[in-house]
């Protein structure tokens, strides 16, 4: 499978602006190109090999069938996170991250079951509730929904996080951490990169930055989950 990009990808969707110079991480100041009317600008050169040995990192995770968590709570990004994490049979937090959600599971779990019942109740034909309780119902459940309605389906927590504004997403990056999660995650000029098992130095902001870079990861993990395995005795083409 072919996991290269290109510089010039990159660089037509933006991936290469990053934040005024004034709310830059020096650790990240090795990734960093230059400057342009108080803006830094990555250097793509060196973040393409760190995009490449992610997508490897990411390749060989789904041909062991692990599971991913897309994390990204900027309103720009709800729709891009919750279409990878659905295309690729995945998981996503892309409202608001609470406090424990993967340290604390088992808590989380209980508040998922609490949807699940939610659920049933309002899409049940018969009913023991008034009119009013069914409508504060659909309302916590909608409230529940938006926090958790992207791992419903997660039984246990996942194998990898993928991130996008590590800064903005501290408290995910501290609770992987704990956990011994491995993250993979879209750095910009104000993050720390150090704390990041899989760092990919680019714009995390700009919806075709992140567009392109996540288009890139779904290739590897739907094109790997489609890979048929050879059953005993089948002989190879080649």
């Amino acid at each position: 499978m072919n996991l290269e990009i290109s510089l010039e990808d990159l660089l037509k969707n933006g991936s290469h602006f990053g934040h005024n110079k004034k709310r830059w991480n020096p650790k990240m100041e090795k990734f960093i190109y230059g400057e342009k009317n108080g803006t830094h600008i990555l250097d793509l050169r060196k973040s393409l090999p760190l995009i490449e040995n992610a997508l490897k990192f990411a390749l060989e995770c789904s041909k062991n069938k692990k599971k991913f968590l897309f994390v990204s709570t900027k309103k720009q990004h709800g729709e891009i996170v919750e279409n990878i994490a659905k295309e690729t049979g995945n998981y996503y937090v892309n409202f608001r991250w609470l406090g424990g959600m993967i340290t604390n599971w088992n808590t989380v779990k209980n508040s998922i079951s609490t949807l699940n019942n939610y659920d049933n109740i309002l899409s049940s034909d018969e009913t023991v509730f008034t009119k009013k309780e069914l409508s504060d119902i659909e309302k916590k459940k909608i409230r529940l929904e938006k926090t958790l309605g992207g791992i419903v389906e997660m039984k246990s927590t996942p194998d990898v996080l993928f991130i996008i504004d590590t800064n903005r997403e501290h408290i995910a990056v501290l609770e992987a951490k704990k956990l011994g999660i491995p993250i993979i995650g879209i750095v910009d000029t104000n993050c720390d990169p150090d704390v990041i098992d899989y760092p990919i130095p680019a714009n995390d902001d700009g919806v075709k930055s992140v567009q392109f870079i996540l288009d890139s990861f779904k290739k590897v993990l739907i094109n790997t989950a489609e890979e048929e395995p050879k059953k005993d005795g089948e002989k190879s083409n080649e």
